[in-house]
């Protein structure tokens, strides 16, 4: 049997009693800060006025990322962004209503998870079982956004030429991607996630400095290849493609949703190149948001 430790000598006891009597006036000052948030929060809900969607997400993204190169001491890893991310949540929901459709078919990964940790403890969420029905669901008032996974190559019913309609205000577009801060492996908490998703809404994007965007095209008589060699000479930097065919006859049309580097508005000069050199050929050509760049992690590639 191993010995009982000893206790501790009466100076050490005081001094423990002394740490943890700091600690407790920490915590009473970071409660009157939240406090004092929260009514400053209250303020700028009644400058702004009532709004369908109080997100910003290029604020959000700014904050986090000037949090993030401060100096983090002995904080541990990805404690300041959790905080910040759970804070920006719950006074979101102080402004007004906010619901996420999240697409978490049966099987398979999902984005549960991610979204949990993107929207914090208190956001509602919906359980959507595809992308187009977390799609639907914004789009007869059931939620607010829908947490939709990346395209990917090859996919038969892609969500994202859903979005290809005449622009309105009401318009549907990625305006942020999750996770913002991906962490180590064996670090986060999702459990079968995928590896990151897109958050779609009545909300365009904001410049922040460091974005990608994403640009939808519909032509004729047209290949992949050629539009990837218009936008570039356009002005753009293409990150990726992804190519949705409805029909395979040789004249029908042919979607393709391009990530680019950088913001992309909808001013944006560069789209008036790619309709000129494009000419007839170019039926559609659509901005369809983008997303602030995540922060990065030492020794873990890129996401996105």
């Amino acid at each position: 049997m191993a010995p009982l430790s000893a206790p501790p000598p009466p100076s050490a006891r005081q001094a423990l009693a002394d740490l943890r009597a700091r600690i407790d006036r920490i915590d009473e000052a970071l409660h009157e800060l939240l406090r004092e948030r929260a009514e400053v929060v209250d303020q700028v809900r009644a400058l702004k006025g009532h709004q369908n969607l109080y997100i910003r997400p290029g604020r959000e993204a700014q904050m986090l990322r000037v949090l993030a190169g401060r100096p983090s001491g002995k904080l541990p890893e990805g404690l300041v962004v959790r905080l910040w991310r759970e804070m920006i949540s719950a006074f979101t929901l102080q402004e007004g209503t906010l619901k996420a459709a999240v697409f978490a078919p049966p099987k398979g990964p999902d984005l549960w998870d991610l979204a949990r940790d993107h929207f914090g403890a208190f956001t509602p969420l919906l359980e959507e079982p595809t992308a187009k029905e977390a799609l639907q669901a914004v789009r007869d008032g059931k939620a607010t956004v829908a947490v939709l996974p990346p395209p990917t190559e090859g996919e038969k019913a892609p969500w994202w030429p859903l979005l290809l309609e005449p622009a309105t205000k009401d318009s549907l577009v990625v305006f942020a991607m999750l996770p913002f801060e991906p962490l180590r492996p064996g670090r986060g908490n999702a459990r079968r996630a995928l590896p990151m998703g897109l958050i779609v809404g009545p909300l365009d994007p904001e410049l922040t400095g460091n974005d990608r965007s994403f640009l939808a095209l519909t032509g004729t008589h047209v290949t992949e290849v050629e539009l990837r060699r218009v936008l570039g000479k356009a002005g753009y930097k293409v990150r990726q493609t992804f190519v949705h065919a409805p029909r395979r006859a040789a004249s029908a049309p042919l979607h393709v949703l391009a990530e680019v580097e950088g913001y992309v508005g909808r001013a944006d000069t560069r789209l008036g190149r790619v309709r000129a050199m494009m000419g007839s050929r170019l039926q559609s050509l659509t901005s369809l948001g983008g997303y602030a760049a995540p922060l990065k992690v030492p020794g873990r590639t890129k996401v996105g």
